[in-house]
């Protein structure tokens, strides 16, 4: 498993997700990303070691995850106005693509 290429994989699909949903504050909420996912890349790659593991399970690897939901603070699209709602949905997406993006690398 190599966590530069998942990470650099999900760089690309969580910029993809803040296009498809955001599509005028893409660029914003892209540096939003980039700040969570540079402060988070250490967290990541040691659960997702731990998970090919086997020392963790996928319930488990679900809560790390959504334990720094909180970290993502979206100032961009706070800032815009979006409800919280739809802020909360959208790190859900990107809690589960994270998740999804270390599974699928795991299992092949």
């Amino acid at each position: 498993m190599d966590f530069d290429i998942i990470f650099k994989e999900l760089k690309e699909e969580i910029t993809e997700l803040a296009k498809d949903k955001f599509n005028e504050q893409s660029n914003a909420i892209a540096q939003d990303m980039q700040e969570y996912l540079a402060h988070s890349k250490e967290k990541l790659q040691k659960w997702a070691k731990l998970f090919k593991a086997q020392s963790i399970d996928k319930d488990e690897l679900i809560w790390l995850l959504k334990s720094q939901k909180d970290l993502l603070l979206l100032k961009s699209l706070q800032n815009i106005g979006v409800s919280s709602i739809s802020i909360g949905h959208f790190k859900n997406k990107i809690v589960d693509t994270v998740l999804s993006k270390i599974v699928a690398q795991v299992q092949s």
